[in-house]
């Protein structure tokens, strides 16, 4: 057993009135610029309907390392793997790693979605590689939170239950795109960000 794992503990929160609201917030805004947060008020209310499942990872000494956060799509066969961070002073002792193996862990173990996604940064790509995750062939770009307009790049990833999937139906992708748009981002649907993005969507979406 490594120390990391050791030294840490992993701890659900169901509520957002819970003593680690405060210190997942804290990381949360400092690991991700303004465009990307969700607003937290939003965050704290689909934590604290059941929607949203926050998981914290805290060390022996009752700090809050870091954090993952799913969200399981009722109404469509998938889930999302909204955020996930670590405390900066902390990085580089794999407990980013230990956070995505127990999102996925967390996905395998509930029956329902076959999907999960996540989106990242080029820069993150390989560290989802590296645990399972695989690429869609797809030119994404997201909204930016508080922007009618602005765009940034972005890699749409997916881990599937059998994982013997060479390609997935543009129609299921369109779909998650709009609920990731309309639901995560707020944008309306005739929103030209969407409308283009979804035009970029082909008939059979390669992953690899």
């Amino acid at each position: 057993m490594s120390a990391a794992r050791a030294e840490t503990v992993l701890v659900p929160v169901h509520c957002s009135k819970s003593p680690e609201w405060s210190a997942f917030a804290t990381i949360y805004q400092h690991a991700f610029p303004f465009w990307e947060r969700e607003p937290l008020p939003r965050i704290a209310t689909r934590i604290d309907s059941g929607r949203y499942r926050l998981t914290v990872l805290r060390s022996a000494d009752e700090l809050v390392a870091g954090f993952h956060l799913l969200d399981r799509v009722a109404v469509l066969d998938y889930a999302v793997l909204t955020f996930l961070a670590v405390r900066r002073a902390l990085r580089g002792r794999g407990l980013g790693r230990r956070l995505l193996r127990d999102a996925v862990c967390a996905f395998h173990a509930e029956a329902g979605p076959a999907w999960l996604f996540v989106e990242a940064e080029a820069e993150l790509v390989p560290f989802y590689l590296g645990q399972g995750f695989r690429q869609l062939a797809l030119d994404y770009r997201v909204p930016h939170y508080g922007s009618l307009t602005a765009t940034q790049p972005m890699t749409l990833l997916t881990l599937h239950r059998s994982d013997r999937v060479g390609s997935i139906a543009g129609e299921l992708i369109r779909q998650v795109i709009e609920h990731l748009f309309s639901d995560g981002y707020q944008v309306r649907p005739d929103d030209a960000r969407l409308v283009r993005q979804q035009q970029r969507v082909p008939d059979l979406v390669g992953v690899f």
